[in-house]
């Protein structure tokens, strides 16, 4: 046995007979051997993981974890710099490592002092040691690692590599800064200068997500995996780093959804859009005596509740109702509707009569789904060669929950259609689809032809989309998006 395979035999053993520990990796703006301009933000990143996966607690006994670190940098002849920096984000007071969760912490240090530091290598080392400091029941000891860094002039003409480099410096350092406006204008230069850096996209779509814009931000990821799939389409490696953005931002969308009160046409609430011919439902109180359901052919009053519109060109029209309560009531908009600001009255039995104002638009999509949790309502077509069979796409739990089926699209071929309102004074150029982020190309999209203001859109689910799991489905229509539906691929 070599004297090599020893020394790892013997680190095996003592690994195996120690208790779980954490383990370091250090790096400079992502790289472990960086060569740096100065006037660039450096960004000292260390991560903890645990060394062998197994969980592992790691804490102080008072005050943040990152206490126990400790950060020295040396130059070229081995005297000890001392560096400006700045530890960001704030630091939880412990750790829980496992397999799955890691943990970091990032040193900053701004242009204007790195443009002072002295051209040359730079080794710096870090060492996390709670040796003497552990919390009660955490891990007792001390781990290193190491990195250097090159500081050199910028050069006249960066490589494109140096600069993007640069510019996503420059919009890390300012994102862990909180300067949101900074962020975005690195970005947007290296957009600019090079519109193929994939990695540029994605930071937007982040910053527009941590800013609560959740609709820009999915479609921004929905961009870069679509480009990035254009650029390799026989790509092997998984699609998670674009793919679990896109499924993150959208259940945060979904919540959103839950909590707030959608397609509301009275007083009190946020003014809607409503378009003609589609299915309408309105929220307030005293809207009717009793509770009714249309059965048979729509009429203009239901339990004594009617529904009239009057619009921008001062028509009034009746709208037939589907059901009524004295909480919300359904009804489908008029076909003639004049587009822009109307007005909606919705008239109970007893006379009590409220109003509220409404946009009307040509489009204005909205997904139906089965529950409050957005679970998409429609069906699946699968196609073999056996023949054609219709499959409900939804399940029923023990508990008469209803549940996704999941759908699997890695054997046959596999149709999906579901229902939908306000988009079918679209031409079908302008419906587009995406699930899970992948755009998919719609086969047909318009009226569903047996009940009012239904629409129907059929698109035909590509393999990509398999054992992607719960997913986010968005329906878009010009410049107007849906309401988030969710589907789960097995």
């Amino acid at each position: 046995m070599t004297r090599a395979a020893l020394l790892l035999f013997c680190a095996f053993c003592l690994r195996a007979q120690s208790a779980p520990a954490p383990e370091l990796a250090l790096d400079v703006n992502a790289e472990t051997d960086a060569v740096l301009s100065n006037g660039w933000p450096l960004l000292i990143r260390v991560l903890v993981i645990s060394a062998d996966g197994q969980p592992v607690s790691v804490g102080v006994k008072s005050g943040a974890w990152t206490q126990a670190l400790q950060l020295t940098v040396t130059g070229s002849d081995g005297t000890a710099r001392t560096w400006p920096i700045q530890l960001a984000p704030e630091a939880s007071s412990s750790l829980a490592l496992s397999g799955l969760d890691t943990a970091e912490a990032v040193w900053l240090v701004a242009p204007a002092d790195s443009s002072a530091f002295p051209p040359g290598l730079y080794n710096l080392s870090v060492t996390l040691d709670t040796s003497t400091t552990s919390a009660s029941g955490s891990w007792s000891g001390a781990v290193s690692a190491g990195a250097s860094v090159t500081l050199q002039a910028e050069p006249s003409t960066l490589s494109a590599e140096d600069e993007a480099s640069k510019y996503l410096a420059f919009a890390a350092y300012s994102r862990l800064k909180g300067d949101t406006q900074g962020t975005a204008s690195a970005l947007d230069t290296l957009i600019a200068h090079q519109p193929s850096i994939l990695e540029a996209y994605s930071e937007k779509a982040a910053l527009l997500a941590s800013q609560g814009d959740y609709a820009d931000a999915i479609a921004l990821y929905e961009q870069t995996l679509s480009s990035f799939l254009a650029a390799n389409p026989n790509a092997d490696e998984p699609l998670i780093l674009f793919t679990r953005p896109i499924d993150d931002v959208a259940a945060k969308i979904i919540a959103q959804q839950e909590s707030a009160t959608v397609s509301s046409a009275l007083p009190g609430r946020t003014e809607p859009v409503i378009a003609p011919d589609s299915i309408v439902d309105a929220y307030g109180a005293r809207l009717a005596t009793g509770t009714a359901d249309a059965s048979g052919a729509l009429t203009a009053s239901l339990g004594g509740t009617t529904v009239t519109i009057t619009d921008s060109a001062g028509g009034t029209s009746s709208a037939l109702l589907f059901y009524v309560s004295p909480g919300q009531v359904n009804f489908a908009a008029p076909s003639a509707l004049a587009l822009g600001p109307a007005t909606v009255t919705v008239k109970s039995a007893d006379g009590t009569s409220q109003t509220g104002a409404v946009t009307v638009a040509d489009v204005e999509p909205a997904v139906f789904t089965l529950n409050a949790a957005g679970l998409v309502a429609g069906s699946i077509l699968r196609v073999t060669a056996a023949g054609s069979v219709n499959e409900d796409l939804y399940a029923v739990d023990a508990s008469n929950n209803i549940v996704p089926a999941p759908v699997d699209v890695s054997k046959d071929q596999v149709y999906l259609i579901f229902y939908a309102t306000g988009i079918r004074r679209a031409p079908q150029t302008q419906v587009s689809v995406s699930i899970g982020g992948v755009n998919i190309p719609v086969a047909y999209a318009g009226p569903q032809g047996s009940f009012t203001g239904l629409d129907q859109v059929n698109v035909l689910l590509p393999a990509s989309l398999a054992g992607r799991g719960d997913v986010a489905l968005i329906l878009t229509v010009g410049s107007s998006q849906s309401n988030l539906a969710r589907l789960s691929f097995q």
